[in-house]
């Protein structure tokens, strides 16, 4: 099996900035737990550190859905469905990776797989969720732009 090493991503406020400063700060701590993956896989240390960073994943992602859902719904913004099923899809997927490695036997056979592919998920979705749904909410949000139809 190949083992995939990844540098941590550092926050770059020119294309991860989405100009909502309280956003833009959860923004900074989810993608802090996103490196503390990264770096458990670095330092093979993540069969022991899968469970409580996805646990740390999953209560912060709904502490941060929360806000910038509260956000939006007072906004004219007519995709805020959509942005919310993003964010229960999101939920759903590491609800189910925490149910799979709360299986000692499921653990103990593929823990460093789903590290990894937790891993690349989480900083495709993070990196693609910011520059596309984020920012459309936000432009709306800080009125650089018509509420999207």
């Amino acid at each position: 099996m190949n083992t995939i090493i990844m540098n941590t991503i550092i926050w770059n406020d020119k294309t991860m900035s989405l100009g909502i400063p309280l956003i833009d700060e959860q923004h900074k701590e989810l993608l802090n737990i996103i490196n503390q993956l990264s770096t458990s896989i670095y330092s093979n240390t993540q069969k022991k550190d899968i469970f409580g960073i996805i646990n740390k994943l999953i209560d912060y992602a709904n502490f941060h859905f929360t806000c910038e859902e509260e956000l939006f719904n007072n906004l004219k913004y007519n995709k805020k469905d959509e942005h919310k099923n993003e964010h229960r899809e999101f939920l759903n997927k590491f609800t189910k990776y925490h149910n799979q490695i709360s299986n000692s036997e499921y653990l103990n056979q593929v823990e460093i797989i789903i590290s990894q592919e937790t891993l690349i998920y989480l900083v495709d979705w993070f990196l693609h969720h910011i520059a596309g749904t984020d920012r459309i909410y936000a432009e709306i949000f800080i009125g650089k732009q018509e509420p999207v139809k």
